[in-house]
Parts: C-alpha cells; sequence; structure tokens
C-alpha cells in the first residue's frame, strides 16, 4: 500500500520529536566495555601508575600556556580573549574549552580513576565515560559570571544551536549531538529522499553531529598526558584515549548515523488515520498526533533494537548464549573488518595528524550506508504493535517483542548487520591504538621529541577549538536573531 506521508515539515517536526526522545546511546555501557575487552590488544602496557591531581592540573595548565603562547598572532589573541590568565583556566573553564559540559564531573578533570593498571582493562573501562559521567549531557551557553543564559521565558539556551538538530536541549538525547555522526554528503528534506536513501535525508539540511569531533578532541587530550613526562601521565592519558573510544564506537552502531527511515513515518500516518476515525476526531477521546505516534515508533524500535543485541552478545559473552549472530559479532572483535581495514589502509593516515577524526569518518561513512537496513530488519522481526499507536516498548523486555515466528532470513539479517557493526568498531579502535602508540613512541625517543610532540598536539587543539568556539558563537548569534532575542 502505498501512503503519502505527508510534507516536508510534518518530517521534519516528526524526526526533531524523535531524536528528543529516543535515547543517545549508541551502545549500552557494558557493550562499550565489552568492544574494548573483546578487540584491544594483549600488548599494551601493564605496569600503569596511578594517575594523580597533579598530573591533570598539569596537563590542564599545559593546555593553557599552549595557548597563551600560540604562534598563530590569531589564535593566541582569541585564546587569550576568553582565558586572560591561568587562574581563570580552571577545571570549569577547560570543560568549555573543550566543548564538554562544564556542570558535569568530568573523570580526567575533575577526578582521576583508582587503576587498574592495565592499560588494555583502563582503556576497556574508560570507554564507557562519556555515558557515565554525562560530559556531554544540557550544555547550555553560559554568561560571564558563569551563570546559565536563559530566553524571556527563563529557559536555558542552547551553547550551540547544531546541538538541536540532534536532539533535545536537556535530558539524555541531549547528548546526540557528540554521540552521532552523520556522512559527509548532499542532505535533502524531501520525503522522496527519505525513502529512496535515508542517509542522504536530515533536516534540517544543514544538520551536523559531532561524534569525529569529539574522538579527536580527546585523542588529542589523551596525546598531551601521554607525553607529560609525570608518572601518571601515561595513565591519564589511556583514561582520555578510552574515552574516545566512546566516540567511535558510536557510530559503529549504524542507526547513529542517520536521523530516519520512511516505513517508521508511513506507520505512523496509518495510525493517526485510525486515531481520528476512532475518536471522531477528538470527540469520543483525546487523540494522539501525527508526530507524537511516529516518536513512539521510533523510540520503540530505537530501544528494542539495541536492548536485543546488548542480551544476545552480553551472555555469548559468558557463555550463556549460543546464538550464531551473537557468537558472530564476538568473533567479529577479534577478526575486525577487512574492508574497514582497507579502507583506513588507503587514508593513509598520519599519527602526527587527525587521525581519530578520520578513523571516526569513515566509520561514519561506512555504517551510515547500513543504517537503514538496521532500522528495517528491526521493525521486521519486532512485534507489529510496536508500530502502533499508545504502544509503549518497556526496557528489557526485548525477547517478549520479538515476533513469535520471526522470519528466519530477516533476524539473520539483523544479526548480521549488528556483528558487522561490531567488526567496524574493533578494526577502528583497533587503528586508533596503534597511531596513538607510534606517536608516543616517536614522543619517547629523546626529550626533545617529547616536547615536540606534545607542543604540536596542544597548539592543534588550541586553535581547533577556538575555531570551534567561535563557530559556535556565530550559530548562536544567529540563532539568536532569528527569535529576536539580543546577544550579549
Amino acid at each position: 500500500m502505498a501512503v503519502n506521508v505527508g510534507s516536508t515539515s510534518a518530517l521534519a517536526v516528526l524526526s526533531a520529536l524523535a531524536l528528543t526522545a529516543s535515547p543517545a546511546l549508541a551502545y549500552e555501557e557494558r557493550v562499550h566495555q565489552l568492544i574494548g575487552e573483546r578487540a584491544l590488544p594483549e600488548t599494551l602496557p601493564r605496569d600503569l601508575a596511578r594517575p594523580t591531581p597533579a598530573d591533570v592540573d598539569e596537563l590542564r595548565s599545559a593546555t593553557w600556556r599552549a595557548g597563551a603562547g600560540h604562534p598563530d598572532p590569531g589564535v593566541r589573541a582569541r585564546f587569550l580573549a576568553r582565558y586572560p590568565s591561568e587562574r581563570q583556566f580552571d577545571g570549569w573553564a577547560w570543560k568549555e574549552f573543550l566543548g564538554l559540559a562544564p556542570e558535569a564531573r568530568v573523570v580526567g578533570v575533575d577526578e582521576v580513576p583508582d587503576g587498574p593498571a592495565d592499560a588494555r582493562e583502563l582503556l576497556a573501562i574508560s570507554s564507557r565515560l562519556p555515558d557515565g559521567d554525562e560530559r556531554n549531557v544540557e550544555r547550555f551557553a553560559h554568561g560571564p559570571d558563569r551563570g546559565v543564559r536563559r530566553d524571556g521565558a527563563g529557559k536555558p539556551l542552547p551553547r550551540d544551536p547544531a546541538q538541536l538538530d540532534m536532539g533535545a536541549l536537556t535530558g539524555l538525547s541531549s547528548q546526540a549531538w557528540a554521540h552521532y555522526g552523520l556522512p559527509r554528503v548532499e542532505f535533502s528534506d524531501s520525503p522522496a529522499v527519505l525513502k529512496t536513501d535515508p542517509r542522504r535525508w536530515a533536516y534540517p539540511p544543514t544538520a551536523r553531529a559531532f561524534a569525529p569531533e569529539m574522538a579527536q578532541v580527546h585523542t588529542d587530550v589523551a596525546l598531551a598526558a601521554a607525553t607529560a613526562g609525570t608518572p601518571g601521565g601515561r595513565a591519564l592519558a589511556y583514561v582520555w584515549l578510552g574515552a574516545a573510544h566512546h566516540y567511535v564506537e558510536d557510530v559503529a552502531n549504524q542507526i547513529h548515523t542517520l536521523q530516519a527511515v520512511y516505513p517508521f513515518f508511513v506507520d505512523a500516518k496509518i495510525e493517526s488515520w485510525k486515531e481520528n476515525l476512532f475518536s471522531l476526531w477528538g470527540v469520543l477521546r483525546p487523540r494522539p498526533g501525527f508526530e507524537e505516534i511516529g516518536l513512539g515508533i521510533i523510540k520503540n524500535h530505537h530501544l528494542f533494537l539495541e536492548d536485543l543485541w546488548g542480551a544476545r552478545v552480553s551472555e555469548a559473552a559468558d557463555g550463556k548464549s549460543t546464538v550464531p549472530g551473537a557468537v558472530a559479532g564476538l568473533r567479529a572483535l577479534a577478526a575486525g573488518d577487512p574492508e574497514e581495514e582497507a579502507a583506513l589502509d588507503a587514508l593513509r593516515l598520519d599519527p602526527a595528524g587527525p587521525f581519530a577524526r578520520e578513523i571516526t569518518e569513515q566509520v561514519v561513512d561506512a555504517s551510515s550506508r547500513e543504517g537503514g537496513d538496521v532500522y528495517l530488519a528491526a521493525r521486521d522481526i519486532a512485534r507489529p504493535h510496536l508500530s502502533k499507536a499508545r504502544t509503549v516498548y518497556v526496557a528489557g523486555t526485548a525477547d517478549a517483542e520479538v515476533r513469535p515466528s520471526p522470519d528466519p532470513a530477516r533476524l539473520a539479517r539483523f544479526y548480521d548487520l549488528e556483528a558487522r557493526g561490531f567488526a567496524r568498531a574493533a578494526s577502528a579502535v583497533r587503528r586508533h591504538v596503534r597511531l596513538f602508540d607510534e606517536e608516543v613512541a616517536r614522543a619517547g625517543r629523546s626529550d626533545a621529541d617529547r616536547l615536540a610532540v606534545r607542543e604540536a598536539v596542544l597548539r592543534r587543539l588550541v586553535a581547533e577549538r577556538m575555531d570551534a568556539r567561535d563557530a559556535e558563537d556565530a550559530r548562536l548569534a544567529a540563532w539568536l536573531a532569528a527569535r529576536g532575542l539580543k546577544t550579549p
């Protein structure tokens, strides 16, 4: 049955609402840790000294000095205009500089972990941190007094309006801007494009997501920590490096590289017609609208597919399941993805360059080609009532929401796609660690090399963050002007 979903504006509203309510977690925290435990090499150091607050303070101080003494006069002036003294570049300001929510208690800034000494374990555990400490949640605009800026109605303003393209301003989905990645293609908000090529559909067509940038920011901080020369600097580096893996792994989960798929909107339109009919257009009972229904359908399937895959691979890892797809997923973590390896080889990544961003962008490009298929496969194996109005998926009930007799081919397709995501994540994080180790090894040749590597990394970090901060300011000013609000 062919159904005309309706206007671009209806699709746009529904997509925005869906992203607002859907979780921004591409994988559960336990799954992030599992990827690190199974994918990372066993040859990493096992004698790490515990990082201390002194290591953190040294890293923050070095960042300020790199900005205050930056060789580019323009970068230096812009940095000092924001952070005129090292005293003012405290933990709060450092987090804001890095693009994180300054109110959050970020591990690696406000506190340091107590072990483990095994770098592989530390990386795996640290990959959970961006979800656990909520460093990307509720990133508001702040005034000179560090108070949250608000509109005339008292509502907080976003630090960057681009955040709102991918989620809400508050709540869990407010971190989606940092945990999603969109492919580098020309986007359209046309329903016809959504129907034929969902990876090219976005609302607005200028939508952005920042997982690649977040991966690079965390990697640069990790490199600066690794080249500090302090006893705990090496362990602190792995804390930040593991956190960088979180963003790479998020976009390996294909549904975090696109905004929507067409059939869910068709389902929502049909259900909205039914609700209108059975309620006599709201006379007999209140009725949910098209947007609300569509929101629920996407959220139901998002939660369902993540819960189902997370449960299967966790059981397989514990030896409690022999489901072929889950076992294949675990094997994929060890084997990796040959196509992804070849694509990364073709990039000829430079350990001295922004390799984390380039790796993450490559993963986004590959994953986005499968995102629509993942959603469609999940829709085919889920109970049809997840596509009905008034149905709300209950977390942890994925097994009960699988169709009684799912099409074996569609179920196998779902598991195959999820295993591909795992394989891609494994290849990406292994390459990421390898390039990091190569650059740290170069820094270890002499003290002069260590200082040179550190200086280059911090200068790059400062320059890129100043550009990012200025771009955010410009977007916020335009956003406020469009709403008749003043820019202070």
